[in-house]
């Protein structure tokens, strides 16, 4: 893990769409939460799509 603290956020895979919830490191690392690496398609590289802290998002 990179050091610091790190902020929730939600993260695109850039091969096939697939959204998760991620912790986006000051360094600027993504890390799928409750996953090793990258994508459930293969892809390790994930793009931030929204900097909205996760814990704060409800439905309405």
């Amino acid at each position: 893990m990179p050091g610091g603290e790190s902020d929730r956020t939600i993260a695109e895979c850039l091969d096939c769409g697939n959204v998760y919830a991620v912790k986006e490191w000051p360094d600027g690392t993504i890390q799928p939460i409750g996953m090793r690496n990258g994508c459930q398609c293969g892809a390790a590289e994930l793009q931030v799509i929204q900097k909205t802290n996760i814990t704060n998002l409800r439905e309405d």
